[in-house]
């Protein structure tokens, strides 16, 4: 399962506290979670693993069955001087959820009905009860940001920085944009959230 858990600092107005507060109770995860990790996407290879590939990158040594499938599959008779296929990472979690002026942004556009009134509220109603119905949509939206965030990731090519595609995958998926392919590893992004304790 690809879960790296990043910590983003997120201060703005009246909100600064109730996001503390709703830290302190809801646990929010996403990424590639539970069931849509383990989808398979080919003989060796499960969504999750190839999220971590895609998100880190790898080296894959050349073998002689790695070249008997490239010249089997694509036509293609790897050079001897070849002993390594890189794949560059081209990260589609950790660097979206890092940028956080954008992250806040998002954040804030989905929080921005809140009133002063309603935050001044919901953290007196915090300190006296314990726990506030707002914590719980502030950790959707919160969520809700993050998996924005990173799905424009795939529409922008990582903001630009992603690095671009060999020929032949260009060739064998008929597009050059990064990571965009069937569609799948996008739509396998979620969220949970978790109450603590």
């Amino acid at each position: 399962m690809l879960n790296p858990e990043i910590n983003a600092k997120i201060s703005y107005g009246n909100l600064k506290e109730l996001i503390k507060e709703m830290s302190s109770e809801y646990s929010v995860k996403v990424g590639i979670l539970g069931s849509k990790g383990g989808e398979e996407v080919s003989d060796n290879l499960d969504m999750a693993g190839l999220g971590a590939v895609q998100e880190f990158g790898a080296t894959i040594p050349v073998t002689s069955k790695l070249r008997a499938y490239f010249r089997y599959a694509f036509g293609i008779n790897l050079k001897k001087t070849t002993t390594h296929i890189v794949i560059p990472p081209r990260s589609f979690i950790r660097k979206p959820l890092e940028r956080n002026s954008e992250l806040r942004k998002k954040i804030k556009e989905k929080t921005q009905y809140y009133s002063k009134a309603e935050i001044d509220l919901a953290k007196e109603f915090i300190s006296e009860h314990g726990s506030s119905g707002l914590l719980e949509e502030l950790a959707y939206a919160v969520a809700l940001s993050a998996v924005e965030q990173i799905r424009e990731s795939f529409e922008t090519g990582g903001f630009g920085e992603w690095a671009p595609d060999s020929p032949l995958t260009i060739e064998q998926k008929g597009s050059a944009m990064p990571l965009v392919d069937k569609g799948r590893l996008e739509s396998s992004i979620t969220f949970q959230i978790e109450k603590k304790g």
